[in-house]
């Protein structure tokens, strides 16, 4: 034991080295990995170590030439040097202490906290050496072993034991983190780390400080056979080699990180790429609904241009079909039907696309046009056959459909339908094909709907036209017949009248009173007779009763005239509630209206009874004029020889300066019924 004490008290220099080679290789290897960017909260604490054993090492290599200076006794030790020296061992200290707070919990919350405790502890010491000073007022070499020996108990144990504390905290977060070989590390640093503080500080140059009397350097040699500075020598070298193999945590996490960045990456990556592919596959979608769209709008114009190019129902009908089918590659054929005027339906047009196969069953395209002219809403035949009513919902799940038939539609009134068929049974029709067919379908309403107005209107000016020719020569058979009654009898009564007065003028000169007596009667009633036809001819140009008395009454006076003259029909006159006078214009319309059903009735109607009923009711007036004659075909009503009157025509022309509507009902030897509703303003009703 003598020879091994003897040893390292002759060696104690390299003892030192080692000493402080390993605790300035402990501060190296902190410093570098301190650098590193880590998620551990134990990377962010690791400068202050990182100094503690750089400043250590320098200490004890400073320690180690005082050592190797005092042998040689070339470098006296001064005041600055020993201050020197005790100051970098309390600075690693306390350096050790920052290290050891700044882990403690709630510190990263706090940090001027851990400063302040640090603070306190080194005032602490400071107090406790300007205590032992004053107290027993030792000299410069006793004071700083005291000093050294408080800094050792005060400064350096709770330091190492703080850290070592700290380094096992730590390791629970290697342990989280999948770590738990590097924990295993930081286990054995924080066992040399209190075997350091524990031991190695315990054991300082014998002092004044309890209990360094006795627990010093020089007892430790004695009983251990070896200095305490090799203790310290070996802690600060497990410190190290331990404490180095924990922060290579660091690098694996790096490497953790640099492969999460590279998973990121390559998800990135594989995003941007789906992104990219999203979005060609969106604008190839797009591309598509254009072409689509561009085909729809070329279909439309083309439509446009066809129903723009004529005014003749069927051949529009033809046009407008054949560019309907050719607008979808799937359609083979086409039909539109309109309304007749009984509530059936009556074929407009057909096409068939060339060499286009057969619609075969479930059904054919005709059913499907006339089901949607009936319901007046949207009908598809499903490829079982079923015809169905095409709701907003009816094509999802890609339902695809046989045939397609949508209503004619203009003025909120349906009077047709259209329906289009596919090729095959194979190639049904989808929503794409609904959505341009309703369009192309309220295209072709709209031009049929117009030509069919053009029609009317054509219709409407050659009636005007023959109305005005009739009425022309209406007014020249009137004048002839006024003429010719007025020749016929007013004038011969009128000529036998002056041949009478001038015979009564000789007569008078003859003085016969009994010849004048029967000249003056003769005269008096060929006066009588010639008033009496001229208010003949005025009251058929227009009966006095009407413009004094009111509608009622004229018609009486007509209708019992009427009888007089023709007593072979029948006619019963009913009037209900009607005002005692009604706008002129409105007892004109319907008083010549009468007079003209009952004249067609006498010669064309060859009917033995005749009916007239005037009612007023909710503002409206209705006459309504019936017989049970030979009727007719109101699709081709008769046409009159000139000088008969005006007939319907008149009639409808009549009625219509006054906003009302006539209504004609007549069948082949079924009678006729004209019906006339005329409306009444709120001011006329309160005359």
């Amino acid at each position: 034991m003598e020879v091994i004490v003897r040893f390292f008290t002759e060696n104690l220099v390299y003892v030192y080295f080692f000493y402080g080679l390993a605790f300035f290789g402990l501060g190296l290897v902190v410093l570098l990995e301190s650098g590193r960017a880590s998620e551990f909260r134990f990377a962010r604490a690791l400068s202050p170590l990182a100094w503690f054993g750089l400043i250590h090492g320098v200490h004890e290599w400073f320690e180690m030439f005082q050592i190797f200076a005092a042998a040689q006794r070339s470098v006296v030790p001064t005041l600055a040097i020993e201050l020197f020296r005790l100051g970098t061992l309390v600075g690693s200290f306390v350096l050790l202490l920052i290290f050891g707070t700044r882990l403690l919990p709630g510190a990263e919350d706090h940090p001027r906290l851990s400063y302040l405790q640090v603070l306190a502890m080194a005032c602490v010491w400071a107090g406790g050496v300007a205590f032992v000073w004053w107290r027993y007022q030792l000299d410069r070499k006793a004071l700083l072993a005291a000093a050294d020996a408080l800094a050792r108990y005060s400064l350096a144990i709770p330091g190492a034991l703080l850290a070592a504390w700290a380094l096992l905290r730590e390791r629970r977060d290697f342990h989280a983190r999948g770590m738990s070989q590097y924990g295993q590390s930081l286990l054995w640093a924080a066992l040399a780390f209190a075997i350091y503080g524990i031991i190695g500080q315990l054991f300082v140059k014998a002092s004044i400080i309890f209990p360094s009397q006795t627990l010093n350097t020089a007892f430790f040699t004695r009983t251990f056979g070896f200095p305490v500075q090799l203790l310290r020598a070996f802690a600060g070298i497990g410190i190290a080699l331990h404490l180095g193999k924990a922060l290579r945590a660091f690098e694996a996490e790096s490497r953790i990180r640099l492969a999460r960045a590279n998973k990121a990456r390559i998800e990135a990556q594989a995003a941007a790429l789906e992104a990219q592919q999203r979005r060609a596959d969106e604008v190839e979608a797009l591309n598509a609904e254009l072409r689509v769209t561009a085909g729809e709008l070329t279909a439309l114009v083309d439509m446009s241009r066809i129903l723009s190019s004529t005014m003749d129902l069927h051949a529009l009908a033809r046009s407008a079909l054949k560019q309907i089918v050719h607008s979808f590659d799937r359609a083979c054929c086409a039909v539109a039907f309109v309304r007749r005027p009984d509530g059936g339906y009556e074929l407009l047009s057909t096409y068939r696309r060339p060499q286009a196969p057969m619609p075969g069953n479930p059904p054919p395209v005709t059913e499907v046009s006339v089901r949607a002219a009936e319901s007046s809403a949207a009908v598809g035949a499903g490829l079982d056959g079923e015809v169905l009513m095409l709701e907003a919902d009816s094509f999802e799940n890609n339902k695809r459909y046989r045939s397609l038939g949508l209503p004619l539609r203009a003025n909120e009134q349906t009077f047709g339908s259209l329906a289009l068929s596919s090729v095959r049974i194979e190639e049904p029709l989808g929503a794409d094909e609904l959505r341009l067919f309703t369009a192309l379908t309220q295209q072709f309403a709209t031009a049929v709907d117009n030509v069919r107005l053009y029609q009317v209107v054509q219709e409407r000016e050659s009636q005007l036209e023959d109305l005005v020719r009739k009425l022309v020569h209406a007014q020249e058979d009137e004048r002839q017949r006024i003429a010719r009654e007025l020749h016929d009898e007013t004038g011969q009564k009128l000529t036998a009248l002056g041949m009478g007065l001038a015979a009564l003028e000789l007569t008078l000169n003859g003085n016969d009173p009994k010849r004048t007596h029967s000249l003056l009667r003769n005269l008096r009633e060929v006066s009588d007779q010639a008033i009496t036809e001229l208010r003949n001819i005025m009251a058929n140009l227009r009966p006095a009763q009407l413009d004094d008395l009111g509608l009622a009454p004229a018609l009486r006076w007509y209708v019992g005239q009427y009888q007089a003259t023709d007593p072979d029909i029948q006619v019963r006159l009913t009037i209900d509630k009607l005002p005692s006078r009604l706008p002129p214009e409105h007892e004109t319309v319907l008083f010549r209206i009468a007079q003209e059903a009952l004249t067609n009735i006498r010669r064309h109607a060859r009917a033995s009874q005749a009916t007239i009923r005037l009612t007023h009711e909710n503002g409206l007036v209705r006459l309504e004029v019936s017989d049970n004659g030979v009727g007719f075909d109101t699709k081709q009503p008769p046409r009159h020889e000139v000088g008969s009157g005006l007939g319907l025509p008149g009639m409808r022309e009549r009625v219509a300066l006054v906003s009302g509507r006539l209504t004609v009902e007549s069948a082949a030897g079924e009678g006729t019924r004209i019906m006339v509703e005329l409306p009444l303003r709120t001011a006329d009703r309160s005359q």
